[in-house]
């Protein structure tokens, strides 16, 4: 009798056990209720999202997950329905807006959820990404996708040139030193010969960004402040005097202006403005080009291509990159919480997260590894040099766009084209800049 008694409390607390369990797994089944999504995507860029609902509502089928996909003028729409208490409970942002929407007081604090029962642990992310959605001190984004700068290089032209392959340990003085040597005129002579002509170039050695556009500009550069120990702004966002003109910052851009103003390794603006429609590196006028991941799988599929790829080199103070990056935000006035929760960490690093990586890279270090992309020739050095990814300018205040980006590009547009000192360029840039700050602070706006 005893030994039945004993059996019966121990089968009885296995099913206690089992049932906890069970409880556990299925936690998210009990979530009910509709989570409206607001996307600026369109057309073959809702796949993902579609695949991900599907999957995420067969899972959870109390839940209703609505996508609201507005291509046009998304920013705009969606500062209406915050406005209007009616914006989505999930919705995209761009790095741009990330410091905007966060002190608007529309972006609820992960945080805690991050933290809490339904929560998960951040080292599943990218090294480098699991602080990426941190604005004001705490989480308020997960990634969606994003690119870091990459150099492409051509191997053909390398070997031909006698030059050693780029590697990690690649500092800007041996980029500088293959640049050069790449660099050629119409008598063949390189960059480094006494003969030779910069005005008869027919291949550059790198093409490095010099006008993206307003913002992407600065994206382009920053990796080579950062690399030198220098910045554009305080870290509270409060002011770019100390920053923007401090001297770490000059050398550095005097460095990237000699690029093309002294050393004529780089195709101009207007370089790059008179092979309109062609891409320069895949045509073999560039040896090397310094931009985003987007182009990597179109080059991979050009017969005759021979290419690779390596991470940014290292300044005087280390190596450096940053991210054009998209990430989700969860609205601070959702009425239905847990299940937006709940669907926010199923796509950025539960399976949903599978899908769109599908289309772009994932911040979730298990998927990349499924992938393979984690040891691709190709891949694999761009995800290695995520390890040195900065925070952008655009977290530390909502006005950067308005700002400092622009007094930025304004003043280095001066010394491309009016041949104003950098140093001039940047003091001028730190005064406009903060002038502007201050007037956006006493607004209120």
């Amino acid at each position: 009798m005893k030994k039945s008694w004993i059996v019966l409390v121990s089968l009885f607390v296995i099913v206690l056990a089992v049932a906890a369990q069970v409880a556990a797994q299925d936690a998210t089944s009990e979530l009910s209720g509709v989570v409206r999504v607001g996307s600026w995507e369109a057309d073959d860029a809702l796949t993902p999202w579609n695949n991900a609902i599907a999957a995420f509502e067969a899972e959870n089928p109390g839940v209703d997950i609505q996508l609201e996909a507005v291509p046009q003028d998304y920013g705009t729409k969606l500062l209406a329905q915050f406005a209007a208490g009616t914006a989505p409970d999930i919705f995209m942002s761009g790095d741009g807006d990330i410091a905007k929407w966060q002190s608007l007081g529309q972006t609820e604090d992960l945080a805690p959820y991050i933290a809490g029962e339904n929560g998960f642990d951040t080292s599943v992310l990218v090294p480098g990404l699991s602080t990426f959605g941190d604005v004001a001190g705490s989480t308020y984004y997960l990634t969606k996708d994003y690119s870091p700068l990459v150099l492409y290089y051509n191997t053909d032209q390398f070997a031909e040139a006698g030059i050693e392959l780029p590697t990690a340990d690649w500092t800007w003085a041996d980029f500088i030193a293959a640049a050069q040597a790449l660099t050629v005129d119409a008598n063949g002579n390189n960059a480094t010969s006494a003969d030779f002509d910069p005005t008869t170039i027919t291949r550059w050695g790198v093409q490095i960004p010099d006008g993206w556009g307003d913002w992407l500009w600065s994206r382009g550069i920053l990796p080579i402040i950062y690399a030198n120990g220098g910045s554009l702004i305080a870290e509270d966002g409060s002011t770019t005097t100390g920053y923007m003109n401090s001297e770490a910052t000059i050398n550095a851009l005097q460095e990237y202006v000699d690029i093309f103003k002294v050393q004529h390794i780089a195709p101009t603006k207007d370089d790059v403005a008179a092979y309109s429609g062609v891409d320069m590196f895949q045509s073999g006028l560039v040896s090397m080009l310094w931009t985003g991941v987007w182009p990597l799988n179109g080059y991979k599929d050009v017969e005759g291509l021979n290419f690779g790829t390596a991470g940014l080199p290292a300044g005087s103070e280390g190596k450096a990159n940053v991210l054009c990056w998209s990430g989700f935000a969860m609205n601070s006035a959702s009425q239905n919480k847990d299940a937006a929760w709940a669907f926010l960490k199923y796509i950025a690093t539960g399976d949903g997260a599978k899908e769109f990586a599908n289309y772009g890279l994932t911040a979730v270090q298990s998927v990349l590894d499924e992938q393979g992309l984690s040891t691709d020739e190709f891949h694999g050095p761009v995800i290695e040099d995520l390890a040195n990814v900065k925070t952008l300018p655009e977290a530390t205040t909502p006005f950067w766009a308005d700002c400092g980006n622009k007094a930025f590009t304004d003043q280095m547009e001066t010394v491309f084209v009016g041949d104003v000192a950098v140093a001039d360029a940047m003091n001028a840039a730190a005064e406009q800049a903060d002038t502007c700050l201050a007037e956006k602070a006493a607004e209120g706006s």
